[in-house]
């Protein structure tokens, strides 16, 4: 699938010359063109937030018409414009200023058909969602896990933070994220709001 990266900003798309290299990729600054190329195929369009100008929903909302994968960055992201821009059916919101190997994953998330959110908001996500678990479905589930990973799983689904996850068991911060991407995979996840809903009543 095409990414294409709409922007007038010379560092930014100096920027996405590098990082995408191995893709098929194209740079447009002209919005009618960026709308030509959408009508063409099915495209993934990755754009600072700032580019989209006061009408934000009247910028994005052609472009989802036409079926394209829309990934919003954003300088200073929060919590309430991401519920709003994944109401109107983006596919990413992230952080403008994240690492390139981040970046990559966000858009091989977003090419494989799938929503890529920056940690905070899904930690937010979590927070703020009414859930309960269904204990039923947790016991046999996890026998795919190892011992220490069921361990790390149940707090998970307790909602515990990573970090408190790491004070309970007595194990670093990074061995809990070790942990989490090894369920999350053989759950066939992509994060933690996802593996969530697995075990939701």
């Amino acid at each position: 699938m095409k990414v294409v990266v709409y922007s007038k900003d010379v560092n930014l798309t100096d920027r996405y010359k590098n990082l995408l290299v191995h893709y098929n990729y194209k740079l447009i600054d002209d919005y009618d063109e960026l709308y030509n190329e959408a009508q063409k195929e099915q495209i993934v369009i990755v754009l600072n937030i700032e580019e989209c100008g006061d009408e934000i929903s009247s910028f994005i909302l052609p472009l989802v018409d036409l079926h394209s994968f829309i990934m919003i960055l954003d300088s200073v992201p929060s919590y309430e414009k991401g519920k709003k821009l994944i109401a109107l059916g983006i596919r990413s919101y992230a952080n403008l200023m994240m690492d390139d190997i981040h970046m990559k994953e966000a858009i091989n998330t977003v090419i494989d058909g799938n929503i890529w959110l920056y940690p905070e908001f899904i930690n937010e996500t979590v927070l703020r969602m009414q859930y309960e678990s269904n204990p039923k479905t947790i016991d046999a589930s996890l026998d795919i896990l190892t011992q220490r990973e069921k361990e790390v799983a149940l707090l998970v689904i307790e909602k515990m933070a990573y970090l408190e996850i790491s004070e309970k068991l007595n194990i670093s911060l990074r061995t809990v994220k070790a942990h989490t991407k090894n369920i999350y995979e053989k759950f066939n996840v992509s994060n933690r709001l996802a593996f969530l809903l697995l075990f939701n009543k």
